[in-house]
């Protein structure tokens, strides 16, 4: 089986499949609360095939607040990754073996804790590497914790960085603080 046909194949199971902007193809598999990610693919090996990839879950009022928050960012901001992703290998990759793994993954996502989650993310340091300040600032908002976001916004105003990252603007905390007052009202 090829990368394609998994394609084809997850298409028919329902998943909505997609190519990123370099080049690598994932699907989503949306359930009531959160929505499912797989990065996958098809490998040749010498001794036979390998379908694998990384998986992800997050509700979609996470990818929401992270869009807002930075605006050239992506519609699906990950909030639990499953850092061993999954893995089939065998002589010869067939459709039980796709279906199987979808199931898996499905069941994986739903056994996750959303709430306990966005409150790690909550909990990370202002000044963490990489896309930590931005799921930070997300997991924030869709708390609605406006009053630790609006002590950002004024130590900003006052010049005090809190060891945030360059890339993390006065403007994405004044966003993160809209969408945590948004948030919050729909939920009234």
């Amino acid at each position: 089986m090829k990368t394609s046909d998994v394609t084809k194949l997850l298409k028919t199971l329902g998943w909505s499949v997609h190519i990123d902007e370099v080049g690598d193809r994932f699907a989503i598999w949306k359930l009531p609360d959160r929505k499912v990610r797989i990065i996958y693919g098809v490998r040749n090996l010498s001794d036979g095939q390998q379908l694998d990839g990384t998986l992800s879950t997050s509700p979609e009022t996470f990818s929401e607040a992270y869009k807002f928050i930075d605006d050239c960012g992506s519609n699906y901001a990950s909030l639990i990754v499953k850092r061993s992703g999954w893995k089939v290998r065998t002589p010869e990759i067939i459709e039980t073996h796709v279906r199987q793994a979808s199931a898996d993954i499905i069941s994986w996502a739903k056994e996750q804790n959303l709430d306990a989650a966005l409150k790690e993310k909550a909990a990370l340091p202002t000044a963490a590497p990489g896309t930590g300040p931005l799921l930070h600032l997300a997991a924030l908002a869709v708390l609605s914790d406006i009053d630790r976001l609006k002590y950002y916004q004024a130590s900003f105003a006052a010049g005090d960085r809190l060891g945030f990252v360059p890339y993390i603007t006065k403007d994405y905390i004044d966003r993160a603080v809209d969408f945590a007052k948004k948030y919050r009202k729909s939920r009234k």
